[in-house]
């Protein structure tokens, strides 16, 4: 009821109550850790994602929102995991078409990060080239001859 109209803290609270009456129960895990990521609390809705995924294996809707908690936790390579997994089960649903699109923006950002990481390593060895060429010219006793000379590096 809560959950239908966006109220995700009092269906937190139906949610959590639920699953206290029937411990065993995917569903009920499912809808808390959904409630939960609805109001981004990543790390609890993983918890309990994570015992829905363990008392109903390959269930898409669990993997899907799974995958959603580790990569809103950072935890790329488990986001990836789990929607690797929730494809290899659904070929052709709108779940499948949303998953292959977080995939896709998941691995877009890895390649930009892994780009980012590399120019900043490529600035970083420039500034100390510039920084060393700077001193080399500064320092009297690096001269030879009335010339600068040039530090092999």
């Amino acid at each position: 009821m809560y959950a239908g109209s966006s109220q995700w803290a009092k269906a937190e609270e139906e949610f959590r109550a639920e699953t206290k009456l029937q411990p065993g129960n995917a569903e009920a895990n499912y809808r808390l850790g959904t409630a939960l990521l609805q109001q981004g609390k990543a790390r609890e809705a993983r918890t309990e994602l994570q015992r829905a995924d363990r008392l109903q294996p390959d269930m898409p809707e669990t993997l899907y929102s799974l995958g959603k908690a580790a990569s809103l936790e950072g935890d790329a390579v488990a986001a990836e995991k789990a929607w690797a997994k929730l494809l290899s089960i659904e070929k052709a649903s709108s779940l499948a078409a949303q998953t292959h699109f977080a995939l896709a923006v998941s691995i877009a950002n890895k390649e930009r990060r892994r780009t980012r990481s590399a120019r900043c390593k490529n600035f970083r060895n420039y500034r100390i080239l510039a920084l060393t060429l700077r001193r080399c010219r500064n320092n009297p006793s690096r001269q030879h001859n009335g010339r600068t000379q040039t530090p092999y590096i």
